[in-house]
């Protein structure tokens, strides 16, 4: 199926650049330390995707104790140094921006530091020249609130923007925006992605160009 649309919204992390394994990887190994063990499953429902406030008060939850006052620093040293020498764009993301004539945005849980690091890295800042972090919104995803602070920047209805999501929280934040959401299904199972209320999964970015008309 070919979507029509007259704006499209992405993602950053999981989307844009491959920095979700990275960070899943890293923490899970942190938390793992303090006799948190996490499958694959938990990881992707309860911390892909959400705010690392969010994630730091779903693992103290989970954990049934406080996490060191140092956890959240470690974790963000450890983070930065890695996608400081290693940050790639997902593979096919540059061919697939080329080809879209239609206006786009970015809209990301990220702070704001983070997102321009990134964007600066794979050297797509200029392309995202409109782009929105959780610093913009009062509620991060799963809130609709930078969803639809990007279609009004764009000057589009919510329901003529498509969003290009991967994680549960950001597919719940675009459908909550009432719009609809293509979920990239390379790292999370496109089940749990429907489930979330994305409307189609997509494997790769060229199959992602199939779905967009490109």
């Amino acid at each position: 199926m070919t979507y029509s649309y007259k704006a499209i919204i992405f993602d950053c992390d999981g989307v844009i650049v491959d920095t979700e394994n990275i960070s899943n990887n890293i923490l899970k190994s942190m938390l793992s330390q303090y006799g948190l063990e996490l499958d694959d499953e938990t990881l992707h429902a309860k911390f892909t995707g959400f705010t690392n406030q969010e994630n730091l008060a779903n693992a103290e939850k989970l954990l049934g104790r406080a996490l060191p006052e140092n956890f959240y620093e470690d974790y963000r040293k450890q983070f930065h140094t890695i996608i400081a020498a290693n940050l790639e764009p997902i593979h096919g993301v540059r061919n697939l921006l080329r080809k879209i004539t239609t206006p786009i945005a970015m809209a990301t849980n990220a702070r704001r530091k983070e997102m321009n690091f990134k964007l600066d890295k794979i050297q797509l800042s200029e392309r995202f020249a409109t782009r929105f972090c959780v610093d913009d919104v009062e509620n991060g995803k799963p809130a609709p609130d930078l969803y639809l602070k990007a279609a009004k920047a764009l000057n589009v209805d919510p329901k003529d923007c498509l969003v290009i999501e991967d994680s549960i929280a950001g597919i719940m934040a675009g459908k909550a925006a009432g719009m609809r959401v293509l979920a990239f299904s390379e790292t999370i199972d496109a089940k749990i992605q429907a489930a979330a209320g994305a409307t189609e999964c997509f494997n790769t970015m060229e199959e992602l160009e199939g779905l967009l008309g490109l």
